[in-house]
């Protein structure tokens, strides 16, 4: 255990003179100015409503009662080029024309061009859903049941942390603890542990130890400042399971590898594919089995029950107790393959 301490001490050292200490630093302070300073609290979800109203009064007067009573922000245009004009300056917004055939009103829907027929229909649904509703001795066959209407939820700024704490704990461990084995193979490092009395486990133990440092630093920064310390010492552990796996996996990665160039495509993958759960995570109707599967499908849940008031803590233990499990496998893979390389 000494001589794994003062490799990594040597190995601390040294990053400090490297660029991926300061990269993590400055990747945390960063993220903190943007999240403070550029995104809001909580988002606006009013979509806005272009709306051109070929009325007369008192008709006039009663659409525009109608559709401000849905919610949506109306915005009047005086004519059809200035509505497309406005759609055009907000890829966001929606259009709407308004105009009488007879007695009846038509409805025209304006779109931006690119929704698809399930987006259109779910448009044209929702419209006409929202002005039957206000229409007096209308029968609504819709009932909405709240399961948990006291559970606690996360503001949409702290809803981005998970996403970052497993991109920056996690999967930014991979890459980096990768490119420091590839940089002390290109020194022959690794090549003089076969003649040291250093145990190959105590070389990679190091590096870990190295990645977890950078982590749980780059992670105190971070959610104090964002006010993430709704339960810190599980959200720790959690960092600390998070990291380890990351870590254990750029080091088995890396093992099949001679340079970064070689290993920069699997690694890229790699971080693309565990962190393709992160759809479902902002997306939750998009959760099919195989994203469930992934170990950051867990990591992203278990980091946002640690930010809750009174999450599940029991989730976050198993998925501590899995990250451990995976990332003791893949480091002892990691040390089979180093020492049949020392050998070779």
């Amino acid at each position: 255990m000494k001589k794994t301490w003062a490799l990594f001490l040597q190995d601390g050292k040294l990053s400090l003179k490297g660029i991926y200490f300061y990269m993590e630093v400055f990747i945390a302070v960063v993220f903190v100015a943007v999240m403070l300073f550029l995104v809001p609290e909580n988002f606006t979800r009013t979509q806005t409503l272009h709306v051109l109203l070929e009325l007369s009064e008192p008709a006039r007067s009663g659409v525009v009662q109608q559709l401000g009573a849905t919610g949506a922000q109306v915005v009047l245009s005086s004519s059809r080029g200035e509505l497309e004009q406005a759609m055009q300056r907000d890829r966001m917004s929606g259009g709407l024309v308004v105009s009488t055939v007879g007695d009846k009103l038509k409805f025209e829907l304006v779109l931006q061009g690119h929704e698809s027929a399930r987006i259109r229909n779910l448009q044209q649904a929702s419209l006409e859903g929202a002005l039957l509703a206000r229409q007096p001795h209308f029968p609504s066959t819709i009932r909405t049941t709240t399961l948990r209407p006291d559970a606690a939820r996360l503001s949409d700024r702290q809803g981005i942390l998970p996403v970052y704490l497993t991109m920056n704990v996690a999967l930014m461990g991979l890459f980096i603890i990768a490119a420091y084995v590839f940089l002390d193979k290109e020194e022959g490092v690794i090549k003089a542990l076969a003649v040291s009395p250093l145990a190959t486990w105590q070389y990679l133990a190091s590096k870990m130890l190295l990645m977890l440092c950078l982590g749980v630093v780059s992670t105190l920064v971070v959610v104090v400042l964002l006010d993430g310390t709704a339960n810190l010492l599980w959200l720790m552990a959690l960092v600390v399971a998070s990291n380890l796996f990351g870590s254990a996996l750029g080091l088995l990665i890396a093992s099949y590898f001679d340079s970064m160039v070689q290993a920069m495509e699997v690694l890229y993958t790699a971080m693309i594919v565990l962190m393709f759960a992160a759809y479902s995570y902002l997306m939750p109707a998009f959760s099919p089995w195989w994203v469930r599967l992934l170990p950051t499908y867990s990591m992203l849940i278990a980091f946002r029950e640690t930010l809750l008031v009174g999450g599940d803590m029991q989730l976050v233990f198993m998925t501590i107790l899995m990250l451990l499990l995976l990332g003791a496998a893949s480091f002892y893979a990691a040390n089979r393959r180093y020492q049949r390389t020392i050998a070779a």
